[in-house]
């Protein structure tokens, strides 16, 4: 097996939905079924699947990677000795 075909394995279960969109086109591809009509239907129906499944993955990997830049500034700025809570009364007045 190649490394462009390992790599594409790999990269494939780390999408497991994108996975099963694909291997839906294969098998389409692969059918028996006799209608031109029929199969363009379902290879549009099954496009249409993968876009929506590839911006969901996507939207996840913005949303993780945004998530751990955030972690790791507040772990920067912990770590700097800064103040991460409010203070609720800054001038020292009482109620």
């Amino acid at each position: 097996m190649s490394k462009t075909q390992r790599n594409l394995e790999d990269r494939l279960e780390a999408h497991p939905e994108l996975k099963e969109h694909l291997l839906g086109l294969l098998d389409l591809a692969e059918s028996g079924i006799e209608s031109a009509d029929q199969v363009e239907e379902l290879t549009v129906d099954g496009i249409k699947g993968l876009g929506r499944q590839v911006i969901q993955d996507w939207a996840e990997q913005q949303e993780e990677a945004k998530s751990r830049a955030l972690q790791e500034e507040n772990t920067s700025v912990s770590a700097n000795g800064k103040k991460t809570s409010v203070d609720d009364n800054p001038r020292g007045n009482r109620h």
